[in-house]
């Protein structure tokens, strides 16, 4: 779906044409970063992920025209709106990770985490409604391919049982066939399912 919109905004022409008529980016139709609704945030993060990955590609093959510019300008815009609408999911999910102290905080409880577990409760809480294999996680989380999967799901069991400390133990899923991830957005009132 981004992809079309994507094109059709841009007027892509594939097959090595560039991009043309370029305009400045502005929010689209119907998006509100202020709503309340986690499944909706969630949607925006999909939309702007497929934009970001679309647009680099394309960036990629346009190295050295005159259009780079105007699209590097764009494609900071989208990975910012990007970053604002995870924060946004954050914030709505009363998590907070500070990164630097490897804590969490929800529901007014802290809990000390080891650098891997906040790195990797901090992606998939990025990437809400999306599965990750154990490989995926090692390489996009840890930036570690050398991670085996039985050391990834080692780290995700440890995680699962820690977060029960803080009521959170149903958070991280494990998708049949598809990996983990987050499968329940976290709403002021609990947890919420929003996948289908």
């Amino acid at each position: 779906m981004a992809s079309s919109l994507l094109a059709k905004r841009y007027k892509l022409v594939v097959e090595g044409q560039l991009l043309r008529d370029l305009r400045p980016i502005g929010e689209f139709p119907g998006e509100d970063i202020n709503t309340s609704a986690l499944p909706e945030v969630a949607g925006w993060i999909a939309i702007y992920e497929e934009l970001a990955a679309v647009l680099s590609s394309v960036l990629a093959r346009a190295e050295g025209t005159p259009q780079a510019d105007e699209m590097r300008r764009q494609l900071s815009w989208i990975e910012n709106r990007l970053a604002a609408w995870r924060d946004r999911h954050a914030e709505l999910a009363g998590v907070v990770i500070d990164r630097n102290e490897h804590t969490l905080t929800y529901a007014g409880k802290s809990l000390k985490l080891t650098r891997r577990e906040a790195d990797l409760l901090d992606f998939l809480l990025r990437h809400p409604k999306r599965p990750f294999t154990s490989r995926q996680l090692a390489t996009l989380a840890w930036h570690n391919s050398r991670l085996s999967d039985a050391q990834v799901r080692t780290y995700i069991m440890r995680l699962r049982s820690r977060l029960r400390e803080v009521g959170l133990e149903e958070v991280i899923t494990v998708a049949r066939n598809q990996g983990y991830g987050i499968t329940a957005s976290l709403g002021r009132g609990g947890v919420e399912s929003s996948w289908p």
